[in-house]
């Protein structure tokens, strides 16, 4: 039986990452947000004002003459720029998801991004800005869904934890994991959704996964949609390159219990490379998500012998 156990995330010396009274930054550098889910913006806004911060809105957040996008390529590539740029916005929240953020790839200034370096978070779609900007910077993004702290008061002490409380004596809170293979890996953190983070392959943008840890999750997909992208990561070199991987939730497939599952899917292809291979519940599309960060390096081990 396996047994779950808590990850220890690297601890750097560090000031907390943000401060009460700081002023977060928002857009949606993927699909727009539809006028029907204006509750949610609020709600986010909302929350975040309640736990101390102001927020700052970007223009490109709602969808626009009834396209899926809350702008152009290189308007929300503009109002992202914008949020960098500004020296009172101390973090930047992408509350979006969908299928467009590649699209502003080629218009971000990563130079400017590295030198106004502040924390940038996001998931699903968002993986592929996660990737990118690390890739082309080295600064640290999060992969975490905002969204979670609406109506959850177990999310709103995460993200305070996290943002807020997060100092060289804490470093970022444990999730639950369970090894599939092997006892311990590490490495700096690549990845995010699969079917996202697929879309980097053969760009300037996919991070070297050289003695990476690849952190793989997915909303949507059954079992021979994701044995596809877990072939294509094979057939890109990246099995014989990282350190081990790491499974968050892929939700369809676990919720409709099918078969083969998502540890057979990744066993069975991993098995050559002989990866560890870690599998936790608590890092997706899931109501308690907890935040990974893109490009730290972490320590991940089995403590039960």
């Amino acid at each position: 039986m396996k047994k779950n156990i808590y990850s220890r995330l690297g601890v750097e010396l560090m000031k907390s990452l943000l401060n009460y009274g700081d002023v977060i930054g928002i857009i949606s550098c993927s699909d727009g947000m539809k006028l029907e889910n204006r509750n949610i913006v609020e709600g986010i806004k909302y929350i975040l004002n309640k736990l101390g911060f102001k927020t700052v809105f970007a223009k490109t957040i709602y969808r626009v003459n009834d396209t899926p996008f809350s702008g152009k390529p290189k308007e929300r590539a503009e109002e992202l720029m914008k949020l960098f740029l500004d020296s009172k916005i101390k973090a930047i929240v992408d509350i979006s998801g969908g299928d467009s953020a590649n699209q502003i790839l080629p218009y971000l200034n990563y130079d400017i991004i590295k030198q106004n370096a502040k924390p940038f978070l996001g998931i699903s779609d968002l993986s592929v800005l996660l990737n990118a900007i690390y890739s082309q910077t080295g600064i640290t993004t999060y992969h975490f869904n905002v969204s979670t702290i609406i109506n959850n008061t177990s999310q709103q002490n995460l993200f305070k934890y996290l943002f807020l409380d997060n100092n060289e004596n804490k470093g970022f809170k444990t999730f639950n994991y369970s090894f599939l293979r092997g006892n311990k890996m590490s490495g700096v953190v690549i990845g995010g959704n699969i079917r996202c983070f697929l879309k980097l392959a053969g760009t300037m943008y996919m991070p070297d996964s050289t003695d990476k840890i690849l952190f793989l999750e997915s909303l949507g997909g059954n079992p021979n949609r994701i044995a596809s992208l877990l072939s294509q990561i094979e057939q890109l070199g990246i099995l014989n390159k990282c350190k081990g991987i790491l499974l968050g939730t892929f939700t369809e497939m676990e919720n409709k219990k099918f078969n083969p599952h998502i540890e057979e899917l990744v066993m069975n292809i991993t098995e050559k490379y002989k990866l560890p291979i870690v599998k936790t519940n608590q890092l997706g599309h899931g109501l308690d998500g907890h935040c990974l960060p893109i490009g730290k390096y972490i320590i991940l081990e089995n403590m039960i012998k």
